[in-house]
C-alpha cells in the first residue's frame, strides 16, 4: 500500500473540516449557538473533542468561521463578477438567486436568520456583522442613488425589511409561503420604482 501524498493528506484535513462546519450549522440552526455543548457538536460530526481542537479552537471561533462564509455566499449574490457595483439587471437577478439559494441552502439559512434573533450571538459576532454588511448595503445604496431615489437610504432599509419578512415567512412554512409568487411582487415592484425614478 503506498503512502498518502501530502495532497491527499490535505484533502482529507479539508474533508473533516468541512464534516465539523457542516455539523455545526446544523446544531446552530435546530438548537441555537448557547444550546450546544463541544461535545455535542463533535458526537454529532463523528468525531472526537481532542480531534475537534485540532481544527478549531473554539466555539467561537467556529461560529465566526461559518458567518464569515455565509457573508461570503450573499456577497456572491448581489455581485457575481466582484465588480462592487450593481445594476439594474443584476439587482433584479438577485431577487433570482436569493430565492434559489435559500431553496437549496434552508438549513445555513435557519442558522443565519437565527444569528439575528439571538443578541448574545449578535455580540459574539458584532465585528463581522459590521465588516460583512457594509459592502452590500453601500452598494445598493449607490445603486438606488444613480436611479434617482430621493431617499435611497430609506429604500435600503425597505428593501431590508422585505428581503428578511420573506426569508423569515419561507423558514417558518417552507411547504406553504407562496415564495415565488412573493419572489415576482418584488421583483415588479423594483422594475416599476426604476421606471417611476428615472421619469421624476
Amino acid at each position: 500500500m503506498c503512502p498518502r501524498t501530502s495532497q491527499q493528506f490535505e484533502d482529507i484535513r479539508e474533508g473533516k473540516r468541512r464534516q465539523i462546519l457542516d455539523a455545526a450549522i446544523e446544531c446552530f440552526a435546530t438548537k441555537g449557538y448557547h444550546a450546544v455543548s463541544i461535545t455535542e457538536l463533535a458526537k454529532h460530526a463523528g468525531i472526537s473533542k481532542g480531534l475537534m481542537y485540532n481544527y478549531f479552537k473554539s466555539k467561537d471561533e467556529l461560529l465566526k468561521i461559518i458567518f464569515k462564509e455565509i457573508m461570503h455566499e450573499m456577497l456572491q449574490l448581489i455581485d457575481p463578477d466582484q465588480s462592487g457595483k450593481i445594476d439594474r439587471n443584476i439587482l433584479l437577478q438577485y431577487f433570482e438567486r436569493l430565492v434559489s439559494h435559500l431553496k437549496s441552502n434552508l438549513i445555513l439559512w435557519k442558522m443565519y436568520m437565527a444569528i439575528f434573533s439571538q443578541p448574545a450571538v449578535m455580540e459574539i459576532l458584532s465585528e463581522e456583522i459590521q465588516s460583512a454588511s457594509r459592502k452590500p448595503l453601500e452598494m445598493v445604496e449607490q445603486y438606488f442613488k444613480r436611479q434617482g431615489y430621493k431617499k435611497p437610504l430609506e429604500e435600503v432599509a425597505f428593501l431590508s425589511t422585505l428581503m428578511s419578512g420573506m426569508t423569515y415567512e419561507y423558514i417558518a412554512d417552507p411547504e406553504n409561503y407562496p415564495i415565488d409568487q412573493v419572489k415576482k411582487r418584488i421583483i415588479n415592484l423594483y422594475k416599476l420604482n426604476d421606471q417611476k425614478s428615472q421619469v421624476k
